[in-house]
């Protein structure tokens, strides 16, 4: 009996050397995505998942989403969530793209804004989240970049507030984050808003150094979406993905 344990417990020593926990840099509060102070929301509970199915656990660190590159250019952490190759890191340690957004233009009914294009952006106030020069496109940081009516802030939450009090005509964000914040907002829940599609869909990577450790998490996030789990998350947050079904369709090649 002992001549068989012996191998047992080999093995599972082996296997909690290898098991460690993994910091992982996530944005500040974006909902229904990321609610830091329920440490939950559909992207925390994907990558919290995914790094389980590794062998390991999950440390999440919120940081404004300014500061992701700079910590993970730093090796200050294992994974930075939430980026992709137009970004201020190298491509080689960026994974597979692992979630999409759709960045949209959202204006107050009751303005009766007509915009068909980035370019008519430029004659409005925009507020838009941190780094989306970088990542909304070549003609949307020219119309933009210099302009004195335009705003990127950290806190999504203050972005919906500007647009519908008044503050600013126009704010650039995500569908879903922009919903859920509107419709937790009794002061302006009910009043109606326009989406302008002006961005294609937004497919985002994580940032991870290590070789070993990106091959696995590529492998746990394909197996993830084979097993149908990915979907079941997607439904289990309500997100809404108009158009975005050949984005996920590859996230698993």
């Amino acid at each position: 009996m002992r001549s068989l344990l012996l191998p047992l417990f080999i093995l599972l020593t082996a296997f909690n050397v290898q098991s460690r926990e993994i910091e992982v840099v996530v944005g500040l509060d974006k909902p229904p995505y990321v609610n830091s102070a329920s440490d939950s929301g559909f992207e925390v509970e994907l990558v919290r998942a995914i790094i389980s199915d590794m062998g390991h656990s999950a440390k999440l660190l919120y940081l404004p989403y300014g500061r992701t590159t700079k910590v993970i250019n730093q090796d200050a952490v294992d994974i930075a969530l939430t980026l992709t190759p137009s970004h201020a890191v190298s491509p080689d340690i960026l994974s597979n793209p692992y979630i999409a957004y759709q960045n949209v233009a959202v204006t107050r009914l009751d303005r009766n804004l007509q915009i068909d294009s980035i370019e008519m952006l430029k004659t409005m106030s925009v507020v838009a989240f941190q780094t989306a020069t970088s990542v909304l496109g070549k003609t949307f940081e020219e119309t933009l970049s210099s302009q004195p009516t335009y705003l990127e802030i950290a806190k999504q939450k203050r972005q919906v507030d500007m647009l519908m009090l008044g503050s600013v005509d126009v704010a650039v964000m995500d569908r879903n984050i922009f919903s859920h914040f509107k419709l937790h907002d009794d002061r302006y829940k009910n009043d109606d808003v326009v989406i302008h599609e002006l961005f294609p869909v937004s497919s985002y990577r994580a940032a991870i150094p290590n070789n070993e450790l990106r091959e696995a998490f590529n492998h746990s996030l394909s197996a993830m979406i084979k097993s149908g789990r990915y979907q079941a998350l997607l439904e289990k947050y309500g997100l809404e993905w108009s158009g975005l079904e050949n984005v996920y369709n590859t996230l698993s090649d």
